[in-house]
């Protein structure tokens, strides 16, 4: 519980900065300070990235849920959508206060003789067929026009209200194929997959979702393998040539600079020892990730009771390693100002991740009073999806503080999502530990997690202090 409560109160402090003077930096500065910082290998949980909590398992690990939403729920009357459904799923066990992968689909390839995700009115009104294999089980004709019509609805339905929706982090292009997956495996050619079904769905995704990323299924296959400005997802991660095909597509030609990569150990591998053992301990899902340039993975809790330490402490790391990872390098500014003065701050922040941040979040600098009370915002218009993996970014803002009384002040920073001054509404249902980003800097470990030594409210990190005389 303790540590719990200390992950929800959010953002470090770095106390123990180290501290130069250097004056050739800024302009016209008699006496510049240079900061420098901790380095770590990053906190155990930043919004966006690391393993989610799928099949509705409540991990507080996590910052991403991945939820299936099925069509025949969301529309059990033709022409009737039930957003109470989605809400629902959207504050699940397991999703509530996280950021949400979605994914609607029609047929699911289980257990059941008739997929479970179409609506009955689909099937007995609108006249689709549906296709029985040699086992048994159904498949719907994704290429019948009328499918498509009605599917397209549907998604368009999705995107009118989810578009915008600070809550979701990503949909999935589903709705054709098991699992919406793309792909129909064990049926003949006549119920496969074409190309104008699937240029139909690509394109019509596309067009309704403007705000949120899109991923896709098979990045070396056409049309997914020449469209741009989209991420994609791995369902079957683990050591198969499938799933190295994944990854050497989104190698090849960088797609992991457009969109996010995520996906999910496959069944057996989250049941099978063998299999765990193959991932985590053998170093392969580590050059996995990194090849692959994944943010966020479903896959099996090593951390779980029963579960030894040695594949907890495996799973954080690559927990930790998915997605970005800001540090913070140096900051300098002076270390004594004249109110008629201006505030200059140069600030230094590397990408030690294996991937970009792919929303642009508000980079803010606060000054804080001596007992770290929140005075004054300085926003700034940086990027935060410019920071790729491996690259710093550097900062530069000057403010007046003719309005500052003489007496010691703190300089902060923090990354925070647009609209996050609104967390706690009806509306946004994110948890604070959603709201912001924290940097790898000034960490430590307890029992397995990494915790932040010192938290301040609202996610302002301390980068040292100044005095106005």
């Amino acid at each position: 519980m303790r540590r719990f409560l200390l992950i929800l109160s959010i953002l470090l402090v770095l106390s123990t900065c180290k501290k130069n003077d250097d004056s050739t930096s800024l302009e016209n500065a008699s006496k510049i300070v240079e900061y420098t910082y901790p380095k770590n290998n990053g906190p155990y949980k930043n919004p966006m990235k690391g393993w989610n909590t799928g099949w509705w398992k409540d991990y507080d690990y996590a910052s991403v849920g991945f939820q299936y939403i099925k069509w025949k729920d969301f529309e059990s009357t033709n022409g009737s959508f039930n957003y109470e459904y989605i809400e629902e799923v959207i504050n699940r066990p397991g999703s509530a206060g996280r950021h949400l992968i979605l994914r609607l689909y029609t047929d699911w390839h289980g257990d059941n003789e008739i997929s479970d995700g179409g609506p009955d009115w689909l099937y007995d009104q609108i006249g689709v067929e549906r296709l029985r294999n040699e086992n048994g089980k159904y498949i719907t004709n994704f290429n019948n026009e009328k499918y498509l019509s009605e599917a397209k609805e549907a998604i368009n339905a999705l995107s009118i209200r989810y578009d915008s929706d600070p809550r979701i982090y990503a949909f999935q292009i589903g709705v054709i194929g098991y699992w919406g997956e793309w792909h129909s495996y064990g049926y003949s050619e006549d119920f496969q997959l074409t190309d104008e079904t699937k240029d139909q769905i690509l394109i019509f995704y596309k067009d309704n979702f403007q705000n949120k990323k899109l991923m896709g299924r098979y990045p070396w296959r056409e049309p997914l393998k020449s469209t741009g400005d989209i991420g994609f997802h791995n369902d079957y991660f683990g050591p198969v040539p499938h799933s190295d095909e994944f990854d050497e597509a989104i190698f090849d030609v960088n797609k992991w600079i457009e969109g996010p990569i995520g996906g999910e150990c496959p069944p057996q591998t989250q049941i099978s020892q063998n299999d765990f053992n193959q991932i985590y301990l053998s170093g392969l899902g580590e050059k996995m990730i990194k090849k692959g340039h994944y943010s966020t993975m479903k896959g099996r809790n090593a951390c779980e009771k029963g579960g030894s330490a040695e594949f907890c402490d495996v799973f954080m790391k690559l927990h930790r390693l998915m997605g970005y990872n800001y540090q913070i390098e140096k900051c300098k500014f002076k270390e004594r100002l004249l109110t008629n003065e201006l505030l200059s701050i140069e600030l230094e922040i590397n990408n030690i991740g294996v991937a970009p941040m792919y929303y642009d979040w508000d980079v803010e600098f606060g000054i804080l009073s001596d007992e770290k009370e929140l005075l004054k915002i300085i926003e700034t218009d940086y990027k935060t999806t410019n920071i790729l993996p491996g690259n710093n970014m550097f900062f530069r803002v000057e403010k007046s503080i003719v309005d500052f009384l003489k007496g010691k002040y703190n300089i902060g920073v923090r990354i925070v999502q647009p609209g996050s001054q609104i967390k706690k509404s009806e509306v946004w249902k994110l948890d604070s530990r959603n709201a912001y980003i924290l940097f790898s800097n000034e960490v430590e470990v307890t029992n397995g997690y990494w915790n932040h030594l010192n938290a301040l409210e609202g996610g302002w990190s301390i980068l040292g202090e100044f005095d106005i005389e």
